[in-house]
């Protein structure tokens, strides 16, 4: 949608193109927050399947305090190699283009590298991974398959029942002070849980644990 643009196939000759492959359960799928790719997909009436690796939970698992788990942030931080960003191509504030009016090679260059830094973050981080046994068992057991359960739910919604749902959150509420309390007691000092520097200084820095890289 830019001056002299060059003829290309449709958007749904794309997708029919792709579709087989995307559904196919044989070829495994690696990618970044494919939750989200997978929601998108289903807009176009594609079932993504063959799911196997998520960069995103692979870096969250290893360590989830580390900052954020975006493809940017996470080349920066294991390939020491700065992406292109959408902003590099489509520039900010009200005069940001969107993806269709950027230069087809521009838009290819960004494509393509968000594809090859995906590959490239699993292969980083799946030998790190699999050194690990607990961490990794919750990568394969817990987090992996829950990626098309939450994705179903995002998309049709859950019911609940109010009751059971004050109960559950009376009794998680003791619980999680039984465990503040516990890991006060273990680490000898009282500290904010749900602070990344203070839990960071604590175990890193005081407690001299392994950060795992």
């Amino acid at each position: 949608d830019y001056l002299d643009a060059p003829d290309q196939i449709s958007r749904q000759r794309a997708l029919e193109l792709l579709k087989p492959l995307l559904e196919d359960e044989k070829v495994r799928k690696v990618g970044l927050d494919l939750k989200y790719d997978r929601g998108v997909l289903q807009n176009y009436g594609i079932e993504l399947r063959g799911i196997a690796f998520d960069t995103m939970l692979e870096s969250y698992i290893l360590n989830s305090v580390a900052g954020r788990h975006d493809m940017d942030s996470l080349s920066d931080r294991w390939l020491k190699h700065k992406t292109i960003t959408f902003e590099d191509i489509a520039g900010k504030g009200k005069n940001q283009l969107t993806f269709n009016q950027i230069a087809l090679e521009e838009a290819g260059r960004y494509a393509a590298e968000d594809a090859d830094v995906t590959l490239q973050l699993h292969l980083k981080m799946w030998p790190e991974l699999q050194q690990h046994k607990g961490p990794l068992n919750v990568f394969e057991n817990i987090e992996m398959p829950l990626v098309p359960v939450l994705s179903r739910v995002e998309r049709n919604g859950v019911k609940i029942d109010p009751a059971v749902l004050h109960k559950h959150s009376e009794e998680i509420t003791l619980r999680l002070a039984e465990l503040e309390k516990k890991a006060h007691d273990i680490a000898g000092e009282a500290f904010n849980l749900s602070s990344t520097k203070q839990m960071q200084t604590s175990l890193f820095e005081k407690h001299g644990i392994t950060q795992l890289k």
